[in-house]
């Protein structure tokens, strides 16, 4: 059974050789008036996928991207237990925090996270409600005019607010975990092999540019064509012809 590719197997292209460039021309009947400008742009192709396959190959991959929100999960973890810990001395220094935290806690969360504590109170407002007629007293949270309260409850519970905060931040966390299960091909599955999809893209403009029709399957001249080129970046092509329909396709949808 022939093994199933991944964009691992598809190395950083090379330039095409001049003796290869020259069999591909004479294979596939381009001009000689069209050589030259044809090089060129697949130069210009194999230079942007070097460039993009590289820059990809330095970005952590899922598995690390998860581990690190293990990590990090597991310190907020930590530091909301630690928190929790705290005796007198640390209750009073903790009051420093507050104005870095103040800003950033909302009075509305301040009120349902400790509803039976001195939290910011809602503002009250005059709105007039559909056809009743006079206004109607309503109260909202207005972030702008509970700075002051938010800032003094942060410096009377400093510690709770932070050990809220904490969890808050944890829960929030747990759930990026979960998001992970739900990305595409997170148990399994063909990737698409984008480095040569967007390869076959391009390959298909070029042949559509020398007033070439761009055709798929096991007898097309274009098929063939994309294949000798792809061969000659150093890429495997196993499967390629398989892939033309749906690069041709893709091709054909662009603006």
């Amino acid at each position: 059974m022939a093994k199933r590719l991944s964009n691992k197997d598809f190395p950083v292209p090379k330039k095409i050789e001049d003796d290869d460039w020259q069999m591909i021309c004479k294979t596939a009947g381009i001009l000689k008036g069209d050589q030259q400008r044809l090089k060129a742009q697949i130069n210009n192709l194999v230079d942007a996928l070097a460039r993009w396959i590289r820059n990809d190959r330095k970005l952590p991959d899922r598995t690390s991207d998860r581990e690190q929100v293990k990590e990090i999960l597991s310190h907020i973890e930590a530091a909301a237990a630690q928190t929790a810990k705290l005796g007198p001395a640390g209750h009073l220094a903790f009051k420093a925090i507050s104005p870095f935290v103040a800003s950033m806690l909302a009075a509305q969360w301040m009120s349902e996270c400790f509803p039976y504590d001195d939290t910011p109170r809602r503002s009250c407002l005059e709105e007039s409600i559909g056809l009743r007629p006079g206004p109607r007293s309503i109260s909202y949270f207005i972030e702008e005019q509970s700075h002051e309260a938010r800032f003094e409850f942060v410096r009377q519970q400093p510690v709770k607010t932070m050990n809220a905060a904490l969890q808050q931040i944890g829960k929030g966390l747990g759930e990026v975990l979960h998001e992970f299960d739900w990305q595409p091909r997170a148990k399994g599955g063909q990737e698409p092999l984008v480095y040569r999809h967007y390869a076959l893209i391009n390959l298909i403009e070029m042949w559509h540019g020398m007033g070439k029709e761009p055709s798929s399957g096991p007898k097309s001249v274009c098929t063939a064509f994309c294949e000798s080129v792809v061969a000659a970046l150093g890429w495997p092509t196993q499967g390629l012809s398989s892939a033309m329909p749906d690069a041709l396709d893709h091709w054909r949808h662009l603006p």
